[in-house]
């Protein structure tokens, strides 16, 4: 039983032909055939995070860090024709199931005490990474952060197949870290995408390839490896730690050896190894990749080591996800998105930005803050004062608010945001 990657992805543990581990390797290929500039577009990116990372390494004043937040959208695809909800073999999974991976992920990523994810290692770190199911969708409306969708397809290479998952559903992955659970049928257990965003100064994207490149943005896992209860899991990585693993790449992670023999993941404090763990124990392993023969860090969770095994970040590596964060473009605006707002004694409107363009992704973004919590009538009259858009939520608190603006012709528009007590209107421009 054996994991292998394909780059940014965990191979399912069947076991493999010496053919199928060259798939690091093959992965990596597809892109340079594809993206010319590939390998000076990663090797920019590498450039910028580790000079973030020296300089937070020998600052002579401890770093605070703001402990993050991230909304996740859990989307799960199954061809259960009649919708049956858990139990064994069952794409569907149970929203127990789906619960039990965020728990894990926040366990893993604060080192709570008396958990799985808790380490005496002392150079084990709390990412200050919290994580949580969305209880907004991009409407405004409330939700359970969980999706599910019927698809005829039985599986999908979660590789080439991605950008088929991302537009069978996806939400706006600037608010969200979606999460696709479905079933792999190339042996595939999970992928995920790092943030080489095409937004990022010095990676040389272009008009061709943007679009390709910023429709998939996410993590994909097998739904035997998602979660530890409820369902039908895998016996070696039946933890929820391949979700750990790939977020971890989501968040600018690497494995500890590079992908290569004696590679590097530009984390200091992780052991230089020869190749990650393909064992289904925890039992020691080695590594001579200089003067002498250390110990590997099987209990790190971007090793492939069995669920079980796998305890500690490092604090290297939350400072390399720190700096791979303030590089992203993308994962910026998530995070800011993300911030709760503030209460205000009156209610507060500003729409941002404004005017509306091509270049505000088809919606009204509206911030909204108001005292506790209240129920909001966002209305939006055209030019002539006939009401085209409206929406009623209750319980809401400050917070961002959208509307679509894709079917908006020019002109100008009248935005009206009610309360229980107060009502406030903007102007809003349109220009196409």
């Amino acid at each position: 039983m054996k994991k292998i990657l394909f780059s940014f992805l965990i191979i399912f543990p069947f076991i493999l032909s010496a053919q199928d581990k060259c798939g690091v390797v093959m992965n990596d290929k597809q892109l340079q055939a594809k993206y010319s500039s590939w390998n000076q577009r990663k090797a920019n990116f590498e450039a910028q995070i580790q000079a973030i990372q020296a300089q937070r390494k020998n600052s002579s004043a401890r770093v605070e860090d703001k402990i993050y937040t991230i909304p996740v959208v859990v989307h799960i695809l199954h061809n259960n024709v009649n919708n049956i909800i858990g139990g064994a073999n069952n794409i569907n999974i149970a929203d127990a199931q789906i619960k039990s991976q965020i728990q894990i992920l926040n366990e893993d990523y604060r080192r709570q005490l008396g958990t799985n994810g808790y380490n005496l290692n002392p150079l084990g770190a709390d990412m200050e990474i919290n994580f949580k199911l969305a209880d907004v969708d991009p409407d405004g409306n409330a939700t359970t952060g969980i999706t599910r969708t019927y698809v005829k397809q039985t599986g999908f290479n979660f590789v080439d197949d991605k950008n088929q998952i991302a537009e069978i559903i996806q939400w706006d992955n600037e608010k969200y870290l979606n999460i696709w659970v479905t079933r792999g049928n190339n042996g595939v257990i999970g992928y995920a995408s790092f943030p080489y965003d095409s937004k990022i100064e010095g990676l040389g994207a272009n008009s061709s390839n943007i679009a390709e490149q910023e429709l998939f943005d996410g993590v994909i896992i097998d739904y035997r490896n998602f979660g530890n209860c409820c369902g039908t899991l895998s016996q070696t990585y039946n933890l929820g730690r391949t979700t750990t693993h790939e977020v971890g790449h989501w968040l600018g992670l690497l494995h500890p050896n590079g992908d290569e023999n004696c590679g590097t993941d530009y984390c200091d404090d992780t052991p230089q190894i020869e190749s990650l763990n393909l064992n289904t124990t925890c039992d020691r392993l080695t590594s001579n990749c200089g003067s002498e023969r250390i110990t590997n860090m099987i209990e790190n969770y971007m090793d492939y080591s069995p669920d079980r095994c796998m305890n500690v970040f490092t604090l290297d590596q939350k400072n390399r996800t720190r700096a791979a964060l303030s590089l992203s473009v993308k994962r910026q605006v998530l995070l800011n998105n993300a911030e709760p707002l503030s209460n205000t004694e009156q209610l507060q409107v500003s729409v941002e930005p404004n005017p509306i363009n091509s270049s505000t992704d088809g919606s009204i973004k509206m911030r909204v803050t108001f005292k506790d919590e209240q129920d909001l009538i966002i209305q939006l009259y055209d030019g002539r004062g006939i009401l085209i858009q409206e929406k009623n939520l209750i319980k809401q608190k400050s917070g961002f608010f959208y509307l679509s603006s894709e079917s908006l012709a020019t002109g100008y528009y009248i935005l009206n945001i009610k309360t229980n007590t107060e009502n406030i209107s903007k102007k809003v421009l349109v220009q196409r």
